[in-house]
């Protein structure tokens, strides 16, 4: 009893140093256009530090439109292209995205649930870049909005296989928290923080990466 006691500790101990940890920076800016009542397109640039922000990883662009079928559910389809840079090779990077969203507010609390599927669109890329694998998304989101001009959210999401050899198994996970406040009717900045683990490496890799955002809606 001993024995498989201390056998458990150690196996524990191996899997909590088996991580690799790294501190980034993303920084985007976001413009948004109504197009009607119903259809807002959004392009969003972004840049993405690693490397204990020694290093730009990421340099893209979102565009991004979305379909409000009432004010509960909507749908988006988004493109993103870039490059990615691993420190010896900058190869593009090339994506398509389906979403479906569902929401709902109570007072100044906000429940949504999103759920995506993303299809990589050209075979250079990483196994552990997330964000350009075929992979499908689903993210729970709270917001809080009873603070002036203020916005406090969080967010969980995880992200599931949909290869044929593992078939919606979890492959990775990301928690954030943001803080959102308006400089104007059109303009606003966020803040956040966010973490994210891979857990398709071995040894697992950790993120903890802080986010800076710009919107401005034209």
């Amino acid at each position: 009893m001993r024995i498989s006691l201390l056998i458990a500790l150690l196996v524990g101990a191996a899997r909590m140093f088996a991580q690799t940890k790294d501190a980034g920076l993303w920084m985007d800016v976001g413009f948004s256009q109504e197009m009607g009542d119903r259809f807002e397109l959004t392009v969003s640039p972004e840049i993405r530090l690693d490397e204990n922000l020694t290093r730009w990883s990421r340099l893209f662009a979102d565009a991004s439109l979305e379909y409000k079928y009432n004010k509960n559910i909507s749908f988006s389809a988004a493109y993103r292209g870039g490059v990615g840079n691993d420190g010896i090779h900058v190869d593009g990077r090339h994506r398509v995205q389906y979403g479906l969203a569902l929401k709902e507010k109570k007072g100044d609390w906000t429940l949504q649930y999103q759920s995506r599927v993303q299809f990589a669109l050209n075979a250079a890329w990483s196994d552990a870049d997330v964000d350009f694998n075929t992979t499908w998304r689903n993210r729970v989101t709270v917001k809080y909005g009873g603070l002036k001009k203020t916005d406090l959210a969080t967010a969980y999401e995880i992200f599931n296989s949909v290869s044929a050899y593992q078939e919606l198994a979890m492959t990775n996970w990301r928690w954030t928290a943001q803080v959102a406040r308006k400089i104007n009717k059109k303009q606003s900045v966020a803040l956040g923080y966010l973490i994210q683990r891979d857990l398709t490496e071995s040894p697992q890799h950790l993120d903890f990466v802080f986010l800076l955002s710009y919107k401005v809606e034209l």
